[in-house]
């Protein structure tokens, strides 16, 4: 069974001396280190396409009487 990491009492200089089997704290709390190469995947971002672009950015009303005011200029 894991158990955490007794306390030292102020002894830093020596190692813990013990047969207990410790868990790693640091692999617990941010996960077990893989060591692959690691590849940022930025390029994939802002690929996509969005279904709104479609969508007329003015509306019916104003079109026709941008039409109008461009037909009697015309």
């Amino acid at each position: 069974m894991r158990e955490h990491i007794p306390k030292r009492h102020h002894d830093f200089e020596n190692p813990i001396i013990t047969e207990k089997v410790f868990d790693n704290t640091n692999g617990r709390i941010h996960g077990e280190k893989i060591p692959t190469h690691m590849v940022p995947i930025s390029n994939f971002w802002g690929t996509g396409r969005n279904a709104a672009d479609n969508i007329p950015r003015i509306g019916l009303k104003t079109q026709n009487i941008e039409r109008e005011i461009a037909a009697q200029v015309a």
